[in-house]
């Protein structure tokens, strides 16, 4: 595994654990879908988590977020920690029966209409808190998604690949304001398939092939080296498949 220790890695170094994995292993059957993975996320860390498809990525968030138990290995939380789950848009809250921007806001206020009103602020989507949730562009649906997680009072960000389905412009939107969250003080981790924008955003990048290939500075990942030369499918720059 290659690390780089970059100098917010050096400062983040009295900063709480908020998440851990240490020697995380999953197999389904015959497959193993991680092994030997470990690493420590401490508060304020922007995490870009990179990796081809079937590299392990959906796994160690479901690990991460309490949904899988990690067949070796342990991944702990700590008790302060809120997390704010955002899945990839397309599936949420927009099945049968309409339900409005602002009810999907305070469904993780635990109904405080006022709490939802100020986490909509927050993401710029205000003006359309009476919309139809599925009326809504892709990118505006992930900032709503976004404040329904600071309205359940989340600390850290967890995002599957956020930007999927969104245009250009909405994606740019959407980055800066990830970029202003985590100014905040919030940790967010991130899994993306366009590894240019990731590595341009984010604090800290870990890429896996079922296990942790790369863990260090974004400015030295190094696209050729730990994605083309370890993985055999053919990768390409700017939200492809990587």
């Amino acid at each position: 595994m290659t690390t780089s220790k970059t100098s917010e890695q050096h400062s983040s170094a009295g900063k709480r654990v908020q998440l851990s994995a240490s020697d995380v292993g999953v197999v389904f059957g015959a497959d193993e879908a991680l092994r030997d993975v470990t690493f420590t996320i401490r508060s304020g860390e922007f995490i870009g988590l990179v990796g081809q498809n079937g590299s392990g990525k959906t796994t160690l968030l479901r690990v991460l977020l309490g949904l899988l138990k990690p067949t070796t290995g342990t991944a702990k939380r700590n008790n302060e920690v809120t997390i704010g789950y955002v899945p990839q848009r397309g599936q949420l809250y927009s099945g049968i029966v309409p339900i409005s921007v602002l009810e999907v806001v305070r469904l993780g206020s635990s109904g405080n209409k006022a709490g939802a009103r100020a986490a909509l602020k927050n993401v710029g989507m205000g003006e359309f808190e009476k919309r139809n949730f599925n009326e809504l562009s892709g990118g505006q649906q992930q900032r709503v998604v976004i404040a329904k997680a600071l309205a359940s009072g989340a600390n850290v960000l967890i995002l599957d690949e956020p930007t999927t389905g969104v245009d250009k412009a909405s994606q740019a939107e959407f980055y800066t304001l990830l970029k202003r969250l985590h100014a905040e003080g919030r940790t967010i981790v991130m899994v993306s398939h366009d590894v240019d924008s990731v590595v341009k955003l984010v604090s800290r990048i870990i890429c896996l092939n079922r296990t942790v290939v790369y863990d260090g500075s974004p400015e030295k990942f190094d696209l050729e080296h730990h994605l083309r030369s370890r993985y055999t499918v053919h990768v390409h720059h700017g939200g492809s498949h990587v």
